[in-house]
């Protein structure tokens, strides 16, 4: 018996060894973090328009057709937490910033309210991965945990980043942040992917999950506020199939959110692009991201909202 707990606990410290080495390994693999934080770092005195969220923005905006100094932060999966934390970091750093995007996304108000059926499609959970990669290579933390695992939290095939000799992490993203979908790719059925789950409307809001939803948006209005900057909210276009499955209810709900925030911080521009027209089937990668026509598409009408002489709001 004795012997086999030696021999357990000798292949424990092996394993551990191993996975302390892949994790440390990890840090000077390429990957989209750590060059958005490098670029941002590195151009601190170049970017004037700086773009948040998630996949709709990091997949449907090419900072390129929005002007000189444009830099698009986004990142698939990430929590708004991380918009906040990021914005807290680097806009009073960013001294020619002009411009902070932030998306609107429906998803993110049912509040308590979702009603899942099965016809709803299954996604998977990446919160975990978000903070594991946002802690240790954005250095963006939410809770006082200083280190997360990678190999532990994370659901990205890191052992393939591990293992590639190929330093160019632009085989991912642009080297302004941007990564292009193309129609190609798009799956059969694609209108069916990425739709809203079903929303119980008549139940009534969490309040807790309102309350910290608004203060992570009234995190970047006001660190815009101090700093002088521009805060845009949009919404991204979106298909027919996603339109079809949106209620009426969390529409307005996203609207008094948006009269709240600007009530409390006057600066702050709401501008919806759902609806925006002149958007196909062809401009889309699933039912809400845009595919690389499609970007193009919205890139131009946001360039445009962003170099108006009188903003609208």
């Amino acid at each position: 018996m004795k012997r086999f707990i030696l021999s357990l606990s000798g292949f424990a410290a092996i394993l551990l060894v191993i996975m302390i080495a892949i994790e440390v390994g990890l840090l000077y693999r390429p990957n989209v973090y750590s060059y958005k934080r490098q670029y941002l770092d590195t151009h601190a005195n170049d970017i004037k328009v700086l773009l948040l969220g998630s996949s709709h923005i990091e997949e449907g905006i090419r900072p390129e057709l929005i002007g000189e100094g444009t830099f698009n932060l986004a990142i698939s999966a990430r929590l708004n937490a991380y918009d906040a934390a990021l914005a807290e970091l680097y806009v009073p750093r960013l001294k020619k910033l002009e411009v902070v995007v932030m998306p609107l996304d429906y998803t993110n108000f049912s509040f308590g309210r979702v009603h899942h059926t099965s016809n709803d499609p299954k996604g998977i959970d990446l919160a975990s991965t978000c903070r594991c990669m946002h802690t240790k290579y954005m250095g963006t933390r939410i809770d006082p945990i200083w280190y997360w695992s990678e190999i532990l939290n994370s659901k990205l095939n890191y052992m393939s980043r591990f293992w590639n000799k190929d330093t160019k992490v632009l085989q991912e993203c642009d080297s302004l942040g941007y990564i292009p979908l193309d129609i190609k790719d798009r799956k059969p059925g694609w209108e069916h992917y990425s739709k809203p789950a079903g929303i119980d409307s008549t139940l009534p809001i969490d309040i807790k999950e309102y309350k910290a939803k608004y203060a992570e948006y009234e995190t970047i209005a006001r660190v815009t506020a101090e700093a002088g900057v521009r805060f845009l909210i949009i919404t991204s276009p979106v298909n027919e199939n996603y339109k079809k499955a949106m209620d009426d209810i969390i529409k307005q709900d996203m609207l008094r959110f948006v009269s709240e925030l600007k009530a409390e911080y006057p600066h702050v521009e709401f501008h919806d692009f759902i609806y925006a027209e002149g958007f196909v089937d062809d401009d889309f990668h699933d039912a809400s991201h845009l595919n690389d026509s499609g970007a193009v598409k919205f890139s131009k009408l946001l360039s445009e909202v962003i170099h108006a002489h009188h903003p609208q709001n």
